[in-house]
């Protein structure tokens, strides 16, 4: 094992990260954020779906009628 100095032991190695850069990269990783992003898309895809079945019924009874 190489001897290395304390010092350097505690340098970063190459750039670091600001607050919002790190945030956004462990939110890549996250599974829970994952979950919650593709429930919320997966809920918003229902919706516009059922707004469209409404929108295909209503057109519907003004054809008929």
């Amino acid at each position: 094992m190489p001897d290395t100095s304390d010092e350097e032991r505690q340098k970063p190695p190459g750039t670091t990260l600001s607050v919002e850069e790190w945030i956004e990269e462990l939110n890549k990783h996250d599974s829970f954020d994952q979950y919650a992003k593709k429930r919320k898309k997966e809920q918003m895809d229902k919706r516009r779906e059922e707004r469209n079945a409404e929108k295909d019924e209503s057109g519907d009874e003004t054809r008929e009628g």
